[in-house]
């Protein structure tokens, strides 16, 4: 009975999706849409790779809506994104490196604004066709949700955990190698004078302040340690003489507990001794046979060797205790679903430490064919002076994390539009690509892109628009699985009838105005684009009425 009610809701949630007809519409639409945009404003290559990116992450979001295999789908989900974010900046990058190649230098001062502006447009259209290239992708089984982008976006942060701090501390490590002087410098002598005012102490003086800090250290990871870990658990019964081992360890840690709170009093009072009053004068209260004795203890460096070794042991001890607990009160399905991304993370920083030689030649060399010699020259030295610096690997390990970092406020971005309620979960993949064909379109026109095609850009987004929302209607309303073809092309061939009517209507007002010089009202007043804007009103105004 139980199997048949399981049986009964997968069937229900499988049904209740968007119907497929519309759906194919959408797709086919967003396809020419972004096919003709790419071709006519010259981004083929980028928007291909870009459009594969964002496939990848509709792909992601979709397997983190699986419910029976979350392990191998979330980890699956997790590595998607790697090349989701290496596609779309890659895309764009790759286009915005052409635009700036074939722009600069310009051949006078005049035209460097509207050379920049060229390249704005340019990207606007390449975003625009990416942003419609994944609503479309989702669209297709409704996977962009508020809760499946939330996820994504805690997946993608956790992915790039490890490739981000990896390149911080070899970035880090360069900085302290390789710089005398400047911030590196500085940063060096920090690190070289905190290390010998901690283990380094000169012998026959008080260093009451440094060997408090060391002891109180070891003293909390001691303390958190036996805080942490079922050492009584673990002893049970056992006694050693007639003391019971449990009670010895309570002991113990309540004594560990006390030393706590006279370090928290003791360290500033050290503090105030070594650094406001004059050098001893706190000190020679003291006896002879006691001040002899701190200067022994608190300048030995095998004692504060000891101090650091049980702060680091204690301290890992409390940390694997910590993790081990957290991790037994869940399931542990639960546990490798929150370990996939780091797994994920952790083979980035691998496949980095393995191939970033080749990967850096291969970028390098891209990048100075697509640049005119002046430049290529200039970047080819800059290039070899920070791989010389930093090391190849350091080099590869940012670009992959600048490009997980990417995406990670490209899905927070995402996010940010389902909270403030710019897309709904019931139709958020055809919003998404209508809303980025609609943008595509808009910024064609500044790039020279024929008029036609313009106003069929813009139609053809508000079609897409419209079948996505048809499609996921229809679906909630009667399923998937119903006999709804012929209403569905009905629909779609009602808007492309009014679309193909606004487009004629604009193309014969155009004709009309740019014919018009006896009225007094010249064409290069108005332009292309204003009445490509006029013309995008009246289709959007004729649409929605036939459609309400």
């Amino acid at each position: 009975m139980m199997d048949e009610i399981h049986d009964a809701a997968d069937l229900s949630e499988t049904n209740w999706a968007p119907t497929r007809a519309s759906s194919a519409l959408a797709l086919l639409g967003t396809a020419g849409g972004v096919g003709a945009l790419a071709l006519v404003v010259g981004v083929p290559k980028g928007t291909a790779v870009a459009a594969a990116g964002a496939i990848c992450l509709a792909l992601s979001l979709w397997l983190l809506t699986f419910e029976t295999w979350r392990v191998p789908a979330t980890l699956g989900a997790s590595l998607l994104l790697v090349p989701a974010g290496a596609g779309i900046t890659a895309g764009v990058g790759y286009e915005s490196l052409v635009a700036f190649a074939v722009s600069f230098p310009a051949g006078s001062p005049t035209r460097v604004v509207g050379q920049i502006l060229r390249i704005a447009g340019v990207m606007a259209v390449l975003w625009g066709c990416t942003i419609a290239v994944f609503g479309a992708a989702a669209s297709a089984r409704g996977v962009a949700t508020s809760r499946s982008v939330s996820k994504c976006l805690g997946l993608v942060t956790r992915v790039a955990l490890l490739p981000t701090n990896f390149f911080i501390a070899l970035a880090g490590y360069g900085l302290v190698t390789n710089l005398e002087l400047g911030a590196g410098g500085a940063l060096a002598e920090f690190v070289s004078a905190a290390t010998d005012w901690l283990f380094a102490p000169t012998p026959g003086e008080v260093h009451l302040l440094q060997f408090g800090v060391l002891a109180g250290a070891a003293t909390y990871a001691s303390y958190r340690a036996l805080l942490d870990l079922p050492t009584e658990a673990l002893a049970g019964e056992a006694t050693v003489g007639d003391v019971k081992v449990a009670d010895a360890l309570a002991a113990l840690r309540r004594s560990l507990a006390g030393l706590l709170a006279l370090a928290a009093f003791g360290i500033p009072v050290a503090f105030v001794v070594e650094f406001l009053l004059p050098a001893e004068k706190g000190l020679a209260l003291l006896p002879e046979a006691g001040h002899d004795l701190l200067v022994v203890v608190t300048s030995s460096a095998g004692l504060r060797d000891l101090l650091w070794w049980v702060t680091l042991v204690a301290g890992a001890a409390a940390a694997v205790a910590t993790l081990v607990r957290r991790s037994s009160r869940a399931s542990t399905r639960e546990v490798l679903v929150g370990y996939a991304p780091f797994v994920a993370g952790g083979a980035v920083v691998a496949g980095v430490h393995v191939a970033h030689g080749p990967i850096l030649r291969g970028l390098i060399g891209f990048v100075e064919s697509r640049l005119e010699p002046p430049l290529a020259g200039r970047f080819a030295d800059l290039a070899d002076g920070v791989v010389s610096f930093y090391g190849s690997e350091t080099v590869v390990l940012g670009l992959m994390a600048g490009v997980l970092t990417l995406a990670v406020g490209g899905v927070f971005a995402l996010w940010l539009a389902f909270a403030a309620g710019f897309v709904s979960d019931r139709v958020a993949g055809p919003s998404l690509a209508g809303g980025g064909l609609f943008l595509a379109a808009a910024f064609a026109g500044t790039v020279d892109a024929p008029f036609w095609l313009v106003l069929s850009g813009l139609v053809v987004a508000l079609m897409v628009w419209d079948a996505g929302e048809f499609a996921a209607t229809l679906g909630s309303e009667v399923g998937r699985r119903a006999a709804t073809r012929r209403v569905e092309l009905l629909h779609g061939l009602g808007a492309l009838s009014v679309g193909a009517v606004g487009v004629l209507a604009a193309g014969a007002l155009s004709q009309a105005v740019f014919s018009g010089g006896s009225s007094g009202v010249s064409g290069g007043e108005l332009g292309n684009l204003s009445v490509a804007l006029l013309g995008a009103v009246a289709g959007v105004v004729l649409l929605v009425m036939a459609l309400r």
